[in-house]
């Protein structure tokens, strides 16, 4: 379990780095900012967000039923 939760927590980090740059850096070159040209982005990083969580709350939870992990 202890392996499945650091794992989690090293995606919601990089994703939360990825968001970052990409709303600091990318978005303002491209003027991006206050737009609704980066709806894509926050819709596709919401639903990877999403996905990672329920991946990794499985993989907890096989962990707790005495699944390997």
């Amino acid at each position: 379990m202890k392996r499945a939760l650091v794992r989690w927590a090293i995606g919601i980090a990089a994703l939360l780095v990825i968001d970052i740059v990409a709303e600091t850096l990318i978005f303002e070159w491209l003027a991006w900012n206050g737009t609704t040209k980066n709806d894509w982005f926050f819709m596709l990083w919401w639903a990877v967000v999403l996905v990672w969580t329920i991946h990794c709350s499985l993989r907890i939870w096989q962990s707790l039923n005495g699944s390997s992990d």
